[in-house]
């Protein structure tokens, strides 16, 4: 019996009949994506140019008298998104498609998949989420902490301006870091890591000690990482040997290592919970758009997108100065 052969010359009309010119679409694809981006950061969805956190407010309760003792309800202070418009060009051909059927037969018959996620997830679906999400890795690991937005460039590092950018903003004359959150260190070796490590988290005890009560996470490089474990060994050479691990700071507890892909080679220590590291997706459907195009032997496709990475308030950031 002949195998059955899949016919895709039609695969472009197929793609756009799946999305049906509507951009949640694509919007709900670029977020499936950034699933990705959650283990580290927090992902949500924004109109432009509004706070990126909701109301944080003061204790306001007071014995009860006749007189009013307003407080400023705010806590922190909130930053306000500016979107980006990026695009994902990619070419692909007849082999490329059919390799990402392949996938997506091995999705088919994967134990336990329902009749209604088939029905729900066709194979123009499964490709344009297999698509972008294969390049949220060049996201990850480029534009979150050193993209700087080119319009002229080309690839993830010119995509939009990382969290090193937008700190280093924050922390100029007319930005929004004070310098009470930033520790003046100097460049991370074996011999002085665990000082500068506990420098910048010592800032958090003294300028907002109630973050304390929370998880905070230590977002560093794996060298850095690495020298800080160096320089705990040395210190402390009768209880920590070269295996040992730490998750969390020896003198505070709340606050997780994150070892960032997204830092290597970098001296960068901050400080902050995991709420405060934002990956912004516009949520206005009509941000989005996609289009492709048949050519003798390729398809070429388009994909454009409204997105940001940010920090929600510069009162939850605490960081080193080598960034």
């Amino acid at each position: 019996m002949p195998s059955q052969t899949i016919n895709f010359d039609n695969f472009h009309a197929d793609l756009m009949r799946t999305i049906e010119f509507n951009g949640s679409v694509i919007q709900e694809t670029i977020l499936h994506g950034a699933e990705s981006l959650g283990r580290d950061f927090t992902v949500v969805t924004s109109r432009d140019k509004t706070a990126l956190i909701s109301l944080s407010v003061k204790d306001g309760w007071k014995p009860a008298s006749d007189n009013f003792d307003g407080k400023n309800v705010l806590d922190v202070r909130s930053r306000f998104v500016s979107f980006k418009e990026a695009d994902i060009d990619i070419e692909f051909t007849l082999s490329d498609i059919k390799k990402i059927y392949q996938t997506y037969l091995g999705w088919l018959k994967t134990p336990g998949r329902t009749l209604s996620e088939v029905n729900a997830n066709p194979f123009e679906l499964f490709f344009l989420r297999h698509v972008i999400a294969s390049h949220f890795e060049f996201v990850r690991l480029q534009t979150a902490w050193q993209g700087v937005h080119n319009a002229a460039g080309a690839g993830a590092l010119s995509l939009t301006d990382g969290f090193i950018t937008k700190f280093t903003n924050g922390r100029s004359v007319s930005g929004d870091i004070l310098a009470s959150h930033v520790f003046d260190g100097t460049a991370l070796t074996n011999t002085n890591a665990y000082d500068q490590f506990n420098g910048v988290a010592d800032l958090v005890a003294s300028v907002r000690p109630k973050m304390l009560v929370e998880d905070l996470n230590v977002y560093c490089s794996q060298t850095a990482y690495d020298k800080y474990r160096k320089n705990r060994r040395t210190l402390f050479k009768e209880h920590v040997g070269p295996a040992d691990r730490p998750t969390v700071l020896d003198d505070y507890s709340n606050m997780h290592f994150v070892q960032d892909p997204g830092l290597a080679g970098k001296d960068t220590i901050a400080i902050t919970p995991k709420k405060n590291l934002l990956f912004v997706a516009n949520e206005d459907p009509g941000a989005y758009s996609m289009n492709i195009v048949k050519q003798i032997k390729s398809w070429q496709i388009t994909f454009r997108a409204s997105l940001d990475f940010d920090y929600a308030s510069p009162d939850w950031i605490f960081l080193n100065d080598l960034i």
